[in-house]
């Protein structure tokens, strides 16, 4: 996920250096352009996560939906086996939130270095 999000945002400053380098048109609608490439590319941004984080809460509602019918419908489990089946959800919703956290942090980064290009391009 990280290497697709570096790889977005890489891709969008490219493409707006190559804009600026080859565009006939003055610097005001370059400048304008690039503002609202930059706008395009936030919210393609926040979709990008927010999708992500969709994802996420998905898999733990599977994960504890899963858990549970396989709790209420075997019997046969035995007790040492449902723990380590707890154990492991519980371990997969600390990375999950780990991951999340992670992705917070790093959208809270971009966004600020892209909010402080766009300062100094004004």
């Amino acid at each position: 996920m990280k290497n697709s999000t570096t790889g977005f945002v890489m891709g969008l400053l490219v493409g707006a250096l190559g804009g600026v380098l080859l565009a006939p048109a003055s610097g005001a609608e370059t400048r304008e352009d690039l503002r609202r490439g930059m706008q395009r590319g936030k919210e393609q941004l926040r979709e990008f996560e927010q999708t992500a984080e969709e994802r996420v809460l998905r898999l733990i509602e599977d994960i504890q939906e899963k858990t549970q019918q396989l709790l209420s419908s075997g019997g046969e489990l035995v007790e040492a086996k449902r723990q380590d089946l707890q154990e492991a959800i519980r371990v997969a919703k600390r990375a999950l939130a780990e991951e999340r956290e992670i992705m917070l942090r790093s959208r809270r980064d971009r966004l600020g270095d892209l909010e402080r290009d766009e300062a100094a391009d004004d």
